[in-house]
């Protein structure tokens, strides 16, 4: 089960755990999120892959341009917000794909 949060303007899914890349279906982009130094809870960072302060792994079907210098999405407060709703994998991206959600 993914907590759905709002990203950018658009929903996507979060789980505070690692993904195994190799489970995510073809079409789906996984990223990792970056927690500040003093964590804090707050997201502010999407790379590939994060290694040190580690909050969580999003999918979406719409890829994340990453900075060129930094080879991250910086990310501040207002960027993001938890909707409160959760759903498992199929659901989501087949609901997306029919009506929105």
């Amino acid at each position: 089960m993914f907590d759905i949060l709002e990203l950018f303007g658009r929903k996507v899914l979060f789980t505070c755990m690692r993904i195994d890349r190799k489970t995510v279906p073809d079409g789906l982009y996984t990223y990792d999120v970056r927690d500040d130094d003093e964590c804090s809870g707050e997201i502010c960072q999407i790379k590939h892959s994060v290694l040190v302060n580690h909050w969580g792994t999003i999918i979406t079907d719409t890829p994340i341009k990453m900075d060129d210098f930094w080879g991250c999405c910086f990310v501040t407060e207002n960027d993001y917000h938890y909707t409160g709703d959760s759903c498992y994998l199929h659901e989501f991206f087949d609901t997306k794909t029919s009506a929105p959600m």
